[in-house]
């Protein structure tokens, strides 16, 4: 059982969930067994990488440390700095990767895979909010310095921008590991000289989308000061994508960005099996067939509804009725939150599909004996939409249940005096939306002076065109899996496909949207 558990083990640290949870239905242990890994540790660790971090913390909360033996204890404390660190608390969790270090005692192996889990953390996290806390502990300073300098140095001013960091922290443990790791990816990362962006033609119906995300991705490159690689528009659709594509790639192109629309990016994987340049495609295909050399990465309304599975869970909810627009983009969102939500336990007490003609339909569906043993609304719709269909819920249900959406429900700017309608609602979005840092409102404040009316109405798009530049040298070298990004914490499969992951919260308050801490939990007043 000892062997079972190790094998469950290693699948969890390589991020093999599906794995690790198929071997550990297999097996049968107490828990009072004495074993090398306890069994709290395999669940905790399945809890983190669902992100149940509240679970996670519970699990270890019933363990005493001082009954472990020594490997136990070390695993016990890197369980609880990854814990803690999902909880947004990087400088305590930055303190217990540093206690490991002590209890280490010298040991290489284990040190070096402690640093390199800190600095996995450190490396996805939006460090704004502790970027100016004053820390004595200078082993805490310098891990929080190095990646702040990692995050903010353009490719070209790295190297000098690491050394300067070295004269700061001349004894730093990160100069054992991680430090020469950046050294060595800066060395062996040729500099992009030709881009490709490729999105839909400027009198298709999509133009405004393609603008937004064009716009988006030119002003992060002009946030590189130096060696900016050029960057060449071309305008494809399911005709012409084949052509322009093989054209570029006989010119040279060192990378390509695009096609915008799931359509496009279909005819281009299905192409070849694998893609002769690195291309980063801006939307995500249903597929599950690999087509080697393409990335896929866009604004998956998926993530957000298992999001929404996530947190409703997490705040202690169990039976859900839904509200989802018919089509097909309704039908993902219903799949993807229903997968999710009942993985965890929960029911779906009613599901409601509704069209352009609701104002009849969901006062019935609202009258159906099964909503009443729900506990949660997920409502999935229009800032518009959402203020018409509050207002049913609260005609008939009251204001009993909580509601929770996705960030459809937000136009991504405040208007108090229409929003007001939609107060309590609760939905999840994008950190560019509800807590930009200080790159992120410099850029704001740069696109809304020339594009004022476009980035109210397209404002994610920009977001989308900012991270897919910043993606492509982190994909040129994956050096590391997962990434701090604009539109959310960025997490890459060993399909490549990248998901948006750990999104912000906030609740409509007086109108406007109240951001929420990621260990605040929600419960309906």
């Amino acid at each position: 059982q000892s062997y079972q558990l190790s094998a469950i083990n290693a699948f969890l640290k390589g991020d093999m969930l599906p794995e690790a949870k198929a071997e550990l239905a297999k097996l049968e242990v107490s828990k009072g067994f004495g074993l090398e890994i306890p069994l709290e540790f395999v669940y905790t660790r399945i809890d983190l990488a669902d992100q149940h971090v509240g679970q996670a913390m519970k699990r270890l909360q019933s363990l005493d440390p001082t009954t472990l033996s020594k490997p136990q204890q070390i695993e016990y404390k890197q369980l609880h700095a990854q814990a803690v660190a999902a909880q947004g608390l990087l400088i305590e969790a930055i303190q217990e990767w540093t206690e490991i270090d002590r209890l280490a005692n010298a040991d290489p192996n284990t040190i070096r895979d402690n640093h390199r889990q800190l600095w996995r953390s450190l490396s996805s996290h939006n460090l704004s909010k502790i970027k100016h806390v004053h820390q004595d502990d200078d082993i805490v300073s310098g891990w929080i310095a190095l990646a702040l300098v990692t995050k903010s140095s353009p490719p070209t001013q790295l190297w000098q921008s690491i050394n300067n960091w070295k004269l700061r922290f001349p004894n730093h443990p990160a100069t054992q590991h991680i430090v020469p790791t950046l050294v060595q990816n800066v060395n062996q990362t040729p500099p992009l000289q030709h881009i490709a962006l490729l999105l839909p033609p400027s009198n298709s119906q999509y133009s405004k989308f393609a603008e937004a995300v064009k716009q988006g991705f030119l002003a992060a490159v002009e946030t590189t000061p130096q060696n900016r690689p050029n960057v060449t528009l071309h305008h494809v659709d399911d005709m012409n994508v084949l052509d322009v594509y093989q054209k570029l790639v006989n010119d040279g192109v060192d990378f390509v960005v695009g096609p915008l629309l799931k359509d496009t990016l279909t005819i281009l994987a299905e192409s070849q099996p694998h893609l002769p340049v690195p291309t980063l495609g801006l939307n995500r295909l249903e597929t599950l067939n690999r087509t080697g050399n393409l990335y896929q990465f866009g604004l998956s309304p998926e993530d957000e509804a298992k999001a929404v599975a996530k947190r409703a869970w997490a705040d202690g909810y169990q039976s859900a009725f839904v509200l989802i627009p018919e089509g097909n983009w309704g039908d993902r969102v219903l799949t993807a939150f229903q997968t999710e939500w009942e993985r965890q336990g929960g029911q779906i007490t009613t599901q409601h599909v509704y069209d352009s003609d609701f104002g009849s339909s969901i006062p019935k569906a609202l009258r159906r004996q099964s909503v009443k043993e729900a506990n949660m609304v997920f409502m999935v719709a229009s800032s518009k939409v959402a203020r018409q269909i509050r207002n049913f819920l609260t005609a008939i249900i009251g204001d009993r249940l909580p509601i929770y959406s996705t960030s459809h429900v937000y136009s991504g700017t405040p208007h108090p005096e229409y929003d007001n309608q939609i107060e309590g609602i609760m939905f999840v979005d994008m950190p560019w939306v509800l807590a930009p840092d200080e790159k992120a409102a410099q850029l704001q404040a740069n696109l809304f002076e020339f594009f004022s009316s476009e980035m109210e109405k397209y404002k994610r798009l920009y977001a989308l065109g900012i991270d897919a530049y910043t993606l492509v040298p982190e994909l040129q070298q994956l050096s590391q899996r997962q990434w701090a990004g604009q539109t959310g914490h960025l997490v890459i499969d060993n399909q490549g496909i990248i998901y948006r992951d750990q999104l912000h919260w906030a609740r409509f308050v007086n109108g406007e949207p109240q951001l929420i801490e990621v260990n605040q939990v929600y419960t309906q007043e």
